[in-house]
């Protein structure tokens, strides 16, 4: 009578794998969230967000991706399109469909031939590490 259906629900974007177990957040073409958006996982991003993005794993984001704010993350594969700044803890690859108009902090960045970005870029350990808050003194 029911039948059941197995669903593969592993994101994929061609040329990047997920290394990590961890559950994974999808932002599927077509959704547009507005805002601050924070992720401990893995996201994968196919839609628009426009505001702050925060993710302690990777970010990977496909061709019909769409970032206008700040991203914060530990490593990013991309191949849509940013507008804003994007901060990145650990390794940034551009691939050839990548287009960045802002600023690039990055530990590491690896660009393929085709990909844009047009602003600032910094690139070494230096210009990631994060800011220890102060703490006050009794």
């Amino acid at each position: 009578m029911f039948k059941t259906t197995k669903i593969d629900s592993t994101p994929t974007i061609p040329n990047a794998t997920l290394t990590t177990t961890g559950t994974t957040c999808m932002i599927v073409k077509g959704t547009v969230l507005d805002g601050k958006f924070t992720s401990s996982e893995d996201v994968q991003i196919n839609g628009t967000i426009k505001g702050e993005v925060h993710c302690k794993k990777r970010l990977l984001m496909g061709p019909t991706g769409w970032i206008e704010g700040t991203i914060h993350t530990h490593s990013a594969i991309i191949k849509g399109h940013i507008k804003g700044t994007i901060i990145v803890q650990g390794v940034l690859h551009l691939h050839s469909t990548a287009k960045i108009e802002g600023t690039i902090l990055a530990a590491s960045l690896q660009v393929e031939e085709g990909a844009q970005y047009n602003g600032d870029c910094k690139i070494g350990e230096r210009f990631v590490k994060e800011e220890k808050p102060l703490m006050a003194v009794a």
